[in-house]
């Protein structure tokens, strides 16, 4: 009995050093996203809706259909690569997007609003879910929060 207590101990701990996600309120990740140098309101409001509706706030989220990633559902056909080595747009491996830190996907996500803007006119294109749910003003997802 205790070799069987031993080894669930040893399973689950295993599971939890694998396990490296978070899954952020929505003020919390407005917060992070501030101390990642965006600090405009109307902006902070946008990705906060993105990032509810592309993964519902979970930096461990992955789409297997699109191939998208992490908490903002970055994309691995250009962006990220899904094998050993850093690469694509970002020059990032997309398994860098999973962890509890939404710094690289904040880096990489800058990246892709900047050239999304420089061609159409709005970076926040890119994003899928924007148009149907984030489009216009969001600041009522951060409304209520301590910036």
């Amino acid at each position: 009995m205790t070799l069987k207590v031993l080894s669930v101990f040893i399973i689950f701990s295993i599971l939890l050093i694998v396990c490296d996600c978070k899954t952020y309120l929505p003020c919390e990740f407005a917060s992070a996203l501030k101390k990642e140098g965006i600090t405009n309101r109307k902006q902070l409001g946008t990705w906060t809706c993105i990032a509810k509706y592309e993964s519902n706030f979970n930096t461990k989220a992955i789409n297997s259909k699109s191939g998208d990633y992490g908490i903002l559902q970055i994309n691995s056909k250009y962006w990220c690569s899904t094998s050993s080595t850093a690469g694509k747009g970002c020059n990032i491996r997309c398994s860098s997007l999973l962890g509890d830190s939404i710094r690289p996907d904040v880096t990489c996500a800058k990246k892709i609003y900047a050239e999304t803007k420089r061609i159409s006119g709005d970076g926040f294109t890119a994003w899928v879910v924007y148009k149907k749910y984030c489009l216009g003003d969001q600041t009522k997802w951060i409304s209520k929060c301590k910036l």
